[in-house]
């Protein structure tokens, strides 16, 4: 009869074998969460190594060339650590679990002997373990053997392990002390409301130990979003040079007018000139020229984005000035928030707030002012371009454009609050800012004028 050493070994040999053999069918998503499962599994230095010069922000491409390498290497580790930690008899109890099987067991399994054996865990696998259960939103998640993959989803769970490395082990070990009793009580008290009460003092625990006071489902963010947030150094202008090769003259003018959309009307006048002054026309520039007029764009204004004008209000990623990370923008108060929004204000023309303004009233909801293939297409609407006429005539104040970046100012105040809402609840306040932009540009919402 094989022994548990054997047949895990086996195991492991054969998942290598199968997700080798199948790479060429592992699209983007599938490649950075199989690297995010294995790379839950190493300790810090091995970690270092196999993963040395590693990035989310990988091409599909990329990302298949190094899982080539990086799996069988992940498996070579899996294999010695399992006979290491297995070499006196099978013992699944601190510390002669593997770090595999800390995230095959479920939280009632795992729990009981993280609260017996805790000091004798390695400090990683402490801050890996209270970040999860900072993710336990709900009562069912408690027998899942999938939850500790399924958190890896979210970037949540990596920042909270990332601030706990700044915990001493005694301090994780106290944390860890806390969150045993509260998980026993969890199981006891099943699927109710007492256990989902549980759950809230469970993540609060947790969250607190990273030092975050807050309830960390309110801080979950999108699945699958990149991580680190920050994307490498020139990865943005790498990418878009790639993508600008394989582009149509079509493709083109349409690229070049989305990255227009993203200037002052100082910044265009220094920018543009040198490359329209050859050609009659914007329209009747070649390929080659728009793209290095793209590229001019882009090198100038690499941080920013057709969306980050509303998408900031959510995550802090300002449109004009340096982003603010994720979690700490979650975190901060409102009228720092604001404080750092006028910050980005200031960086604005009026010319600039009136296209945001009117892509406000080209957007009948919030999920459609978010929505970037919308936002790109405005940019040759009709309606769209008329509108931003309108604004700018109706709303400017005079030649310094007051009255627009007053308007703008208070659009922001709203859009703030709006964001602070839960998602069924931000129409109203939506609609509010809409009925305010077209009431200041004398136009109604209900004219092909007003965006509807």
């Amino acid at each position: 009869m094989e022994s548990y050493v054997d047949l895990v070994r086996r195991r492991l040999i054969d998942r290598n074998d199968n997700i080798v053999g199948n790479l060429d069918q592992l699209g983007d998503w599938n490649l950075r969460f199989t690297m995010r499962i294995f790379g839950d599994c190493v300790d810090e230095e091995k970690r270092k190594e196999l993963l040395a010069g590693y990035t989310e922000y990988w091409s599909e491409k990329e990302l298949r060339e190094f899982a080539r390498g990086f799996i069988p290497a992940y498996t070579q580790y899996a294999i010695a650590e399992l006979e290491e930690k297995k070499k006196d008899g099978e013992q699944f109890d601190p510390p002669f679990l593997t770090q595999e099987e800390y995230q095959e067991m479920a939280v009632r399994e795992k729990w009981p002997r993280i609260g017996r054996f805790g000091d004798q865990m390695a400090p990683l696998q402490l801050r890996r373990e209270i970040a999860r259960m900072a993710l336990l939103f709900r009562p069912y998640m408690l027998s899942d053997p999938g939850f500790s993959e399924g958190v890896l989803e979210f970037a949540l769970y990596f920042d909270l392990v990332d601030r706990l490395a700044g915990r001493s082990p005694d301090d994780l070990r106290a944390a860890a002390s806390g969150i045993a009793p509260l998980v026993e009580r969890a199981i006891a008290a099943g699927s109710g409301e007492a256990c989902e009460g549980i759950l809230r003092e469970i993540r609060t625990t947790a969250a607190r130990a990273a030092g975050i006071e807050a309830d960390p489902e309110t801080l979950l963010g999108p699945e699958m979003e990149r991580y680190p947030r920050e994307a490498p150094p020139g990865w943005k202008l790498r990418e878009l040079r790639n993508a600008l090769e394989t582009m149509k003259l079509k493709d083109l003018r349409l690229s070049a007018l989305v990255h227009l959309d993203l200037l002052t009307t100082e910044e265009t006048r220094e920018i543009v000139p040198p490359f329209l002054s050859r050609f009659p026309s914007f329209y009747e520039m070649p390929s080659n020229p728009l793209r290095e007029l793209i590229l001019a764009i882009a090198e100038r204004a690499s941080n920013r984005s057709i969306n980050f004008f509303f998408d900031r209000y959510a995550v802090g990623q300002m449109a004009m000035t340096p982003p603010v990370s994720y979690l700490v923008w979650k975190l901060m108060p409102e009228q720092e928030k604001l404080a750092r929004l006028r910050e980005d204000n200031a960086k604005m023309d009026s010319a600039m707030m009136a296209r945001h303004l009117a892509r406000f009233l080209a957007s009948a909801s919030p999920g459609e002012l978010g929505d970037v293939g919308r936002q790109i297409s405005l940019v040759t609407d009709q309606n769209f371009i008329s509108n931003h006429g309108s604004i700018l005539k109706m709303a400017g104040g005079g030649p310094s454009g007051d009255g627009v970046k007053t308007l703008y100012d208070a659009v922001t105040i709203l859009a703030l609050r709006m964001m602070s809402l839960k998602e069924g609840e931000r129409q109203g306040t939506y609609d509010m800012i809409r009925a305010k932009i077209a009431g200041m540009a004398g136009m109604s919402l209900n004219s092909p004028e007003g965006g509807e």
